[in-house]
């Protein structure tokens, strides 16, 4: 029977890996996050002694990638799916006392499997909830008083009125307390440009206040940030092997990767340390980073209670977020998912303090390109030649715009982009075409043309003519003894100036 081939061929993966029932079932709850839930122990025995496993494909492939040897994983799949295959196509022959219609009255045995995980799972969320709750009742107490505190602080901060005193720099506490108390002048006196308090919100505490005045201090943290953001998403993408410009092609287990590599990068670029509990120590915070390429984050029960850097950034928009926030039990949606994470509700959004709202994301040029464009660029198959072809249909196609060493790689698929470029630079003179890089010369041509400055690593291509006195009064340059213009549709098309001599 082809059930009972799997069923062996699955006690055989398990007896010979040395791993008991219960090592098997945390290795699949380690694969939880990329597949469906793990049953229990007891309904995993009964799956490997056959019961129900017909209707359970997806347990059988995800027992094989757990523990079969990497050489043998495809062999053996593709043996269950045979299996599979003619189990359903060939109906069960039953003994007489099996086709008997169950009596009234008996359970359902995979009813009483599933109700019996079900009583589980309820009971281990009612216990994290009771668990939780107690802790936040606890931490609320501890805010209450801290501000306690923060209230009584500027009021024995005052010397006597006869005797002048030093005026210090106001702390983030002292802004806090200002804030708080409703103090307008006291407010106004220690308000400061690095840091806006929320109003109402929560959000405005004195943790808060020293990562927010951490990050403010940083003199190029809006151009190192997208800078970061930008370098992640395209190593995740990247084209260079696959081709892929598109964040909206990444599978799940890309997108979630996404948001590590973002932690990283923006940790590399900012050269904060990882903490102790979270992922960043900021200003002696311990600080929870929270990425998304959607409207709202997930946050953890653990991170009730903790100030959390929220980043948001969208490629089809080129824009990107920075914001502040610890995390309050009102900041969240009623509803939880598997993982017992809930999302950041409305109120939580509002609580949010901006350091960067709808930044300039640097662009996603393939992305953004038009379609019909972008589907002549990407015409060629890929293959013995088509690098080139790929290559020298972007510059044709592209012109005027800034293309980086990202874009071509991905055009081209290759590693090898400065190489296809220059072989472009060569094949399109004759259609007029100029394709200009980085260097202090051809950045210089770029400049008196009117074109976009391309920077070290980038390129632009633009049709140029001979100046004539219909150009008027329009940039030019003088190359290879005759002045160049940039073509209009109507200007003839003649072979481009050499810039063999220009890197």
């Amino acid at each position: 029977m082809p059930m009972r081939e799997i069923v062996g061929l699955l006690r055989d993966l398990v007896d010979s890996s040395g791993c008991q029932l219960k090592g098997l079932q945390q290795l699949l709850l380690a694969q939880h996050r990329e597949g469906p839930r793990p049953p229990s122990y007891q309904v995993l025995s009964d799956r490997l002694r056959g019961r129900g496993l017909q209707n359970n494909a997806s347990l059988i492939y995800v027992i094989i990638e757990v523990l079969a040897p990497p050489e043998r994983k495809e062999a053996m799949a593709e043996e269950v799916r045979r299996h599979l295959v003619n189990a359903r196509a060939v109906p069960a022959v039953r003994s007489p006392q099996t086709s008997r219609e169950p009596t009234p009255g008996t359970p359902d045995p995979e009813l009483v499997d599933v109700l019996r995980e079900n009583r589980g799972l309820r009971s281990k969320v009612d216990r994290m909830e009771r668990r939780l709750a107690r802790k936040e009742k606890d931490l609320q107490a501890l805010r209450d008083q801290l501000a306690a505190v923060e209230r009584r602080a500027p009021a024995s901060s005052v010397g006597p009125r006869d005797e002048p005193t030093a005026v210090a720099p106001p702390s983030p506490e002292e802004r806090v307390a200002a804030a708080r108390s409703g103090n307008a002048d006291l407010a106004a006196a220690t308000s400061g440009p690095s840091f806006a308090v929320g109003a109402g919100t929560g959000s405005g505490s004195s943790d808060v206040a020293t990562v927010a005045d951490a990050l403010r201090g940083m003199p190029t943290l809006e151009a190192t940030t997208a800078n970061a953001l930008r370098y992640a998403f395209d190593s995740v993408l990247d084209g260079r092997r696959t081709g892929r410009f598109d964040p909206a092609t990444l599978g799940k287990s890309e997108r979630a990767y996404l948001g590590a590599k973002v932690t990283h990068e923006l940790m590399a670029a900012w050269g904060f340390q990882p903490g102790q509990e979270t992922d960043l120590l900021i200003g002696r915070q311990e600080v929870a980073l929270k990425f998304t390429t959607g409207a709202t984050w997930t946050v953890a029960p653990e991170e009730v209670g903790r100030v959390c850097l929220l980043v948001s950034a969208n490629d089809q928009r080129s824009r990107w977020s920075l914001g502040l926030v610890r995390i309050e039990s009102g900041h969240l949606s009623r509803t939880a998912n598997r993982d017992f994470k809930r999302t950041l509700s409305a109120a939580g959004r509002q609580a949010i303090i901006w350091i960067f709202h709808n930044a300039q994301l640097p662009e996603n040029t393939l992305l953004h390109l038009p379609a019909p464009l972008r589907e002549q660029i990407f015409a060629t198959e890929v293959g013995e030649g088509s690098s080139q072809t790929r290559t020298n249909n972007l510059f044709k196609l592209a012109q005027g715009r800034i293309l980086n060493r990202t874009t071509v790689s991905t055009v081209s698929v290759t590693a090898d982009g400065p190489k296809r470029v220059r072989a472009a630079r060569e094949a399109l003179r004759s259609d007029g075409i100029l394709v200009l890089g980085g260097t202090s010369r051809q950045a210089t041509i770029a400049r008196n043309l009117g074109l976009p400055v391309p920077r070290d690593g980038e390129w632009i291509s633009r049709r140029v003519t001979r100046r004539r006195p219909e150009h008027g009064d329009a940039p030019s340059i003088a190359l290879s003894d005759d002045v160049w213009t940039l073509a209009g549709p109507d200007d003839p098309v003649e072979k481009a100036p050499s810039l063999a001599s220009l890197w």
